[in-house]
């Protein structure tokens, strides 16, 4: 199966659909299954170089966080969930306009990259150990 690493929070926060677009700087013509696994980089890290306020702001409503408390309930280095991606849009103003402001909270909608459409996301019971990749690669731990 093909897999995609994604950095945590936002593959939680994809493995529990929350977030529906993964966006990217490249396109993929990659169409099906795909397992969704978070990368090992530090959480902390993150939450305070990478996340912006209004981002941090929906992650702590839509998972009953406080801040940093809580933060180690993002796993690392494990798939979390399958999905199918099942469509690759170039970013453009019309389709910014379609999104809510949660999910433009999530993502870098910057004009020109790419929004990754993931649907039918079912979350594992338990996160599964597996090393990520950049790019999609092959994860072998369902065929």
């Amino acid at each position: 199966m093909k897999a995609l690493t994604i950095w945590q929070p936002w593959a939680s926060m994809a493995a529990v659909g929350i977030k529906h677009n993964e966006t990217r700087g490249y396109p993929t013509n990659y169409r099906g299954a795909i397992a969704i696994h978070a990368g090992k980089k530090s959480v902390n890290e993150i939450w305070s170089a990478y996340l912006d306020e209004r981002a941090r702001e929906v992650i702590c409503r839509r998972l009953n966080l406080s801040g940093h408390t809580g933060l180690e309930i993002f796993p690392l280095g494990c798939v979390l969930a399958t999905a199918n991606l099942v469509e690759c849009i170039k970013i453009t103003p019309e389709f910014v306009a379609t999104l809510s402001p949660d999910e433009l909270a999530l993502g870098d909608y910057t004009l020109g990259r790419y929004a990754w459409k993931l649907a039918d996301v079912k979350q594992f019971q338990a996160p599964i150990p597996a090393r990520g990749q950049q790019g999609l690669w092959e994860w072998e731990g369902m065929r």
